[in-house]
């Protein structure tokens, strides 16, 4: 038999159902308290509630599920379009908003991604991961201020949320507010220590406040506890690169190259790790590696070019420096 306590969790847990249109769990939940306490007011009304706006305002299971289907197989362009019809149908089906807005933002169109997550926002203001969503869009914006405002409502709707505390650091990172992003990185890493992620965002922040020993100590952590991390050997070989230790540096950058050959970041930096070295021929073959992968390069040819000028061709070198 339910006790009091359990029904008041019962009736707010039916009413989140309702609310992100899993009709099916909140109609189970009203029913299981009405089975046990047969007068409950509020679990009537609920079911009332529900039964009356099922066949206007509500979407059936079998939609809904169809739906997520089509978001797990990565058909995003179909949930997007059916999404939006279904939103003028059924403006108030949370899970409708939802899916409309993270397949939005998939398919590269942010504003109307915003606009699904504030209307999820209206329906659900307690749904914490929707906060992180609308925070991640701002970030890519550079609406930094927006970007922490969001996160740090998700994690004042849930303090354990590793992802918020990793996000708020790199937007703090953005706005050059190293020691705070670092801090907020150090939240992330007490509440999940293997959190490989938050190490490897952290050592580019000390790199980038010089501390290089201490990044390279840091990022070799995201390494350990995620082995195959292709953006970790990327800083690690960068921060080794301004230390100095350019050999190290190269085999950071020929592990990238064993995980994902057709990097054409690696390739640049690498580049600059064989001039450094004065090793030009092999630095410039680098650098047209990169540029056959990513012909909008312009670091790259800018590379080349005073690779090509050290060699003495200054007349190859003019002609990256013009492209």
């Amino acid at each position: 038999m339910l006790a009091n306590l359990s029904v008041e969790k019962s009736l707010m847990k039916a009413k989140s159902h309702a609310k992100k249109g899993e009709l099916v769990e909140a109609q189970k939940l009203y029913q299981t308290i009405l089975h046990n306490f047969s007068n409950n007011i509020r679990a009537r009304q609920g079911l009332a509630s529900l039964n009356k706006n099922n066949i206007t305002q509500s979407l059936s299971q079998e939609v809904v599920d169809e739906l997520v289907n089509l978001y797990n197989q990565g058909q995003l362009k179909s949930v997007f379009i059916q999404s939006q019809a279904l939103s003028k149908q059924h403006p108030k089906t949370f899970i409708v908003w939802k899916l409309l807005g993270l397949s939005a933002v998939q398919i590269g169109m942010p504003e109307e991604a915003i606009n699904a997550f504030k209307k999820c926002i209206s329906l659900e203001p307690n749904f914490e991961e929707t906060y992180i969503n609308i925070g991640v869009i701002f970030k890519n914006q550079g609406k930094l201020k927006e970007a922490i405002d969001a996160f740090k409502k998700c994690i004042l709707l849930k303090p354990n949320y590793v992802a918020a505390y990793n996000n708020m650091g790199l937007a703090l990172y953005d706005q050059d507010k190293l020691d705070e992003a670092i801090e907020a990185f150090n939240k992330a890493l007490l509440i999940k220590p293997d959190y490989a992620e938050a190490y490897s965002n952290m050592g580019v922040t000390l790199k980038e406040q010089g501390k290089l020993d201490e990044a390279i100590e840091i990022l070799n952590k995201a390494l350990f506890y995620k082995p195959d991390y292709l953006d970790a050997y990327i800083n690690i070989g960068v921060a080794l690169e301004d230390h100095g230790k350019f050999k190290e540096a190269m085999k950071a950058y020929n592990k990238c190259l064993t995980l994902k050959p057709d990097n054409a970041e690696v390739y640049s930096n690498m580049g600059n790790a064989l001039k450094n070295q004065g090793m030009l021929e092999e630095a410039i073959d680098a650098f047209k590696k990169c540029i056959l992968l990513k012909p909008d390069f312009a670091e790259a040819y800018n590379n080349m070019g005073n690779a090509l000028n050290d060699q003495g061709k200054l007349e190859e070198a003019t002609k990256n420096f013009t492209v």
